[in-house]
């Protein structure tokens, strides 16, 4: 596979992956209006997210272990998302799950980001044992 497949194939990933927490917090957060707010709020912790999961894909795509990395990604992605449950949760009697998801959504995002830059650094030294790039 060429070079050129693997750049589209990651950028294309990063994209997917845009698209993903724009759908999450439209459909959970109530509106286009809110997915962009939040956006605007935190995209110096999104785009590195976004980019190390495309780095990932590269990486992955270039070791033929697509299917191996995307997991820790997208759970990292999930995670960074997951405290917009917490607007559903006091409606079930959750009130103490709702409070810890909103209270550590940047924490929720860092932790995204050291999931992919171990997943990085991880897929660099699998790269470094085969000497591809």
């Amino acid at each position: 596979m060429g070079k050129k497949v693997n750049i589209r194939r990651a950028c294309l990933a990063g994209l997917g992956m845009l698209a993903f927490y724009f759908a999450t917090l439209t459909i959970l957060g109530g509106g286009w209006g809110f997915a962009w707010w939040q956006f605007e709020q935190y995209w110096w912790l999104i785009i590195p997210i976004v980019i190390t999961f495309g780095g990932q894909v590269y990486l992955s795509t270039s070791l033929k272990m697509a299917a191996g990395t995307g997991g820790v990604s997208g759970v990292a992605m999930a995670a960074c998302c997951a405290h917009h449950v917490a607007e559903f949760l006091p409606f079930l009697g959750l009130f103490t799950a709702a409070s810890f998801a909103v209270r550590y959504q940047v924490q929720f995002m860092f932790l995204a980001l050291l999931l992919n830059l171990l997943g990085l650094l991880y897929l660099w030294r699998k790269r470094a044992n085969y000497h591809i790039l």
